[in-house]
C-alpha cells in the first residue's frame, strides 16, 4: 500500500498560489536582504527591523498601562514615518547604486523613527522620571548608541546614503524635542482631562485583573 500512495503522489504538484491569486508580492515592512556568510551584515539587518520591535512596544505600553503619553510618542512616531515617506517622493532622490530596496531614499525613515524616539524618550527621562543621575546617563547612552545602530545598519546593508541617514536623523531629532515640547503644552488643558475619561472609561468596564499565580500567599488558592 506504502509502494501504490508513492507511486501516486510522483506526479503531484503543489497548487499553484501565486498565478491563482494573481502573484507574489514582497512584504516590504519587514523585507531585509544581507549580505550570506557576514555576521555583521547579518546583526545589522536584525538591528534595522528594531524600529519595528518599537513602535510595538510603545502601543503595546499604553495597551498595559493606559497611560496616554505612550500613545502619544507612538503617535509621533508613526507621524515622523509618515512625514519622511511623503518627503521621498517629493525629494526623489534614488537609493544608492545596488540597493536591494526600490524606490527614492531622501530622507531615511528608519534613521527619522530611531532618532525621534531616542530624542522625545530622552527627554522624558530627563523632565519626567525620577531616577538617580547614574540610571539617566545610562538610558540616554543606550537610546542614543540605539539610535546611532539603526542608521549604521541601512547604510551597511547598502539601502541609504550618508546624506539620508543624516538628513533623517535630523528630521528626527527635530520632530522628537518639538513633539515633547507640544506634549508639554497640551499636558494640562487636553492630555490630563483626557487621561481621567480614559481612567473613568476602564473603571466603568470594572475590567481588573488577578495579581494571584496559585502560591502559598494567595488568597484564593484552594
Amino acid at each position: 500500500r506504502r509502494a501504490e500512495g508513492s507511486q501516486a503522489l510522483e506526479g503531484w504538484q503543489p497548487p499553484a498560489w501565486g498565478a491563482a491569486m494573481g502573484g507574489r508580492k514582497v512584504f516590504e515592512f519587514t523585507y531585509v536582504e544581507y549580505e550570506e556568510g557576514s555576521l555583521i551584515a547579518k546583526l545589522a539587518a536584525v538591528v534595522t527591523l528594531t524600529p519595528n520591535l518599537a513602535a510595538f512596544g510603545l502601543f503595546s505600553a499604553f495597551v498595559v498601562t493606559r497611560r496616554l503619553a505612550w500613545l502619544w510618542a507612538f503617535a509621533g512616531a508613526v507621524g515622523v514615518d509618515l512625514l519622511c515617506s511623503a518627503l521621498k517622493h517629493v525629494i526623489k532622490e534614488p537609493r544608492p547604486e545596488g540597493s536591494y530596496r526600490k524606490g527614492p531614499g531622501m530622507p531615511s525613515e528608519h534613521a527619522a523613527f530611531a532618532a525621534f524616539c531616542a530624542t522625545h524618550l530622552s527627554l522624558w527621562v530627563a523632565r519626567r522620571v525620577r531616577c538617580g543621575p547614574r540610571l539617566k546617563a545610562l538610558a540616554w547612552i543606550a537610546l542614543g548608541v540605539w539610535a546611532a545602530a539603526v542608521a549604521a545598519s541601512r547604510h551597511l546593508l547598502g539601502v541609504h546614503t550618508a546624506a539620508q541617514l543624516v538628513v533623517g536623523a535630523l528630521i528626527g531629532v527635530g520632530s522628537g524635542a518639538a513633539w515633547f515640547g507640544l506634549e508639554a503644552a497640551f499636558r494640562g488643558p487636553v492630555l490630563v482631562p483626557l487621561q481621567r475619561r480614559l481612567d473613568r472609561v476602564w473603571a466603568w468596564l470594572d475590567i481588573r485583573f488577578d495579581d494571584c499565580c496559585g502560591g502559598d500567599n494567595c488568597k484564593d488558592n484552594r
